[in-house]
């Protein structure tokens, strides 16, 4: 081969490696709410490009939950249960598109972040403490309060598009440090379509709330009484709207008229602020339960099928399911409940699944595990117990009990030129000169 071709070709090959590396992220996928869906389904088919580092780190201060769990009593019948009220231990976060929404329990905020850089783009103040993941949805940024009022913000600039208050007066208690409504919005406020959905209300003499309203604008709908104190994440599919309750049993609701359809309970200490539908819409699976289990119920009917073994966190597609316990985790086959593998990982506070990866949240690190063996494929550490965990865009979001949010993304990207950042070029150069002389052949 000629010189002047040879170096045609590794011109042309560096330009192309090149465009690569500024290109924007394909099969990109937003992460709209918590675990991403109205399942909770906490599956994206998001690609990233391997290995991935720390781009961002940003502090809000320690969150302050609803409920600090009282030390077990030795001898109670309850007393090795986990926490079932645990909605709020981190500062959850949505993505969509540049953008990145979370609440705040301690500030009463909810605010925006550029992706990119971690930096603030606008914060909108309540009077309450804010403990849910936001759900964005058709540019708007839809949220509930301690105040008692479900927020609707315009995603662009959180000015306020509109707000209402389910409880009958304005009334306000001393509750964890702040004033609260006596009706606090302690579910998350679901979007579907043009349909939003929330409860109001955690004092059964004061009464509870479940609400629909248009989701444009706040009218319409119904608003009808909630039979349990409702907290945690909505779920929803598409003629039930089911309703976690922490200490006592989840329950689900007509998506039409809100009347009670049923309680998911197969003990007297079923309960937990985790739940999820599957891709199907067929089965609901609620944690921790009695015993600290996951139980598995049909969703239409409520009626019991299972209980999957001391599982904190479950995530189902159509064939298996994986769930994590305070020392392993494990893939079965959904048709025949056989293991495909058991590992023991200790990271048992999130977990999701992005493309073939499964990313698990523990204390002082977060892991990555190939879905398809189980092997251990990467870590980082955090700062805490990694509570929450979402994908969005080609990037890692991360949320620990400190009040961290992290951000993990590729090495090189072309934000970190259009926006200025420091970006080593000399690294860069390394690697497109390793790259060409391990792909071409020497000149002549």
């Amino acid at each position: 081969m000629s010189k002047s071709v040879n170096t045609a070709i590794r011109l042309l090959t560096a330009a192309f490696v090149l465009s690569l590396v500024f290109c924007s992220i394909t099969a990109a996928e937003d992460w709209p709410c918590r675990l991403h869906d109205i399942r909770r389904g906490g599956i994206t088919s998001d690609e990233f490009d391997w290995p991935i580092v720390q781009k961002w780190v940003k502090s809000y201060g320690t969150p302050e939950p609803a409920w600090i769990e009282s030390p077990a009593i030795t001898g109670q019948t309850q007393s090795n249960l986990k926490p079932r009220q645990n909605f709020d231990f981190c500062y959850d976060v949505a993505v969509v598109g540049d953008f990145l929404y979370f609440g705040s329990s301690r500030s009463g905020a909810v605010t925006c972040l550029d992706t990119a850089t971690g930096s603030e783009v606008w914060t909108y103040v309540t009077d309450g403490p804010v403990r849910l993941a936001p759900h964005v949805a058709d540019n708007k940024v839809y949220f509930g309060s301690d105040d008692g009022y479900a927020y609707c913000l315009d995603a662009s600039d959180g000015s306020l598009i509109w707000s209402e208050r389910a409880g009958p007066t304005s009334e306000m208690l001393w509750g964890n440090g702040h004033m609260i409504s006596l009706w606090p919005v302690r579910s998350s406020v679901l979007v579907d379509g043009s349909d939003v959905f929330w409860t109001a209300g955690i004092f059964p003499r004061e009464g509870m709330y479940i609400c629909k309203r248009n989701a444009a604008d706040g009218t319409g709908g119904w608003t009808a009484t909630a039979m349990k104190p409702h907290q945690g994440y909505l779920l929803a599919s598409s003629n039930a709207l089911f309703a976690p309750s922490g200490k006592s049993f989840p329950a689900s609701y007509s998506r039409s008229s809100g009347s009670l359809l049923g309680y998911f309970n197969n003990s007297a200490r079923d309960g937990g602020c985790w739940a999820l539908l599957s891709p199907q819409q067929d089965q609901f699976w609620v944690a921790p339960s009695e015993y600290n289990d996951s139980k598995q119920y049909y969703a239409e009917s409520r009626s019991y099928i299972a209980s999957v073994y001391k599982a904190n966190y479950l995530i189902a597609d159509s064939s298996f399911a994986y769930y994590n316990t305070d020392t392993q985790i494990i893939k079965f086959n959904r048709t025949d409940s056989i293991v495909a593998w058991s590992e023991a990982y200790a990271y048992p506070y999130a977990l999701i699944k992005v493309g073939d990866k499964i990313i698990t949240g523990g204390d002082g690190e977060i892991a990555v595990i190939e879905s398809e063996s189980g092997e251990l494929f990467w870590t980082a550490p955090v700062d805490g117990k990694a509570y929450g965990l979402a994908a969005a865009n080609g990037r890692l979001f991360v949320s620990t009990d400190t009040g961290k949010i992290y951000m993990f993304g590729q090495r090189y990207l072309s934000e970190d030129f259009n926006k200025n950042d420091t970006v080593d070029l000399s690294d860069l150069m390394i690697f497109l000169e390793s790259f060409l002389d391990t792909t071409l052949p020497d000149e002549d």
